[in-house]
């Protein structure tokens, strides 16, 4: 173990945060890590395709007892991922995307036969490959 404070846990809010953040992580490095944002802001507008991506990612992650507001979340979680420099315009367009996705139910939860479906897959390809 790297940290020697493993074995100490969080309790009640501070626990909600600490979930919320390792989301918040979760989602950003995966965005970094296989997507090449610098083409997906442009003349301050960003891409629709990474707002509904991340509206996927929360959905997915984000339990109803965090009783959160995802779509403050995910402006939170945009703004991290262009260095904090979102400016009030990309801010309006965000949550009129994610107002438009949720009216038109764009925005849902993989269903649990695929997720089990990709479960095997990884583990046959760990196991035998």
């Amino acid at each position: 173990m790297s940290n020697p404070l493993y074995y100490i846990k969080t309790k009640n809010s501070l626990r909600k945060k600490e979930k919320l953040h390792t989301i918040k992580q979760c989602i950003v490095d995966k965005i970094q890590r296989d997507i090449d944002i610098s083409k997906l802001r442009d003349n301050q507008h960003i891409d629709n395709e990474l707002i509904l991506f991340v509206a996927y990612c929360i959905e997915e992650l984000v339990k109803p007892k965090y009783t959160i507001d995802k779509k403050e979340f995910a402006i939170e979680i945009l703004n991290t991922i262009f260095s904090s420099i979102l400016t009030e315009i990309e801010i309006n367009q965000i949550r009129s995307q994610l107002d438009f996705a949720h009216e038109n139910n764009l925005i849902k939860k993989v269903e649990f036969k695929n997720k089990a479906r990709m479960a095997f897959v990884y583990w046959f390809k760990k196991k035998f490959l």
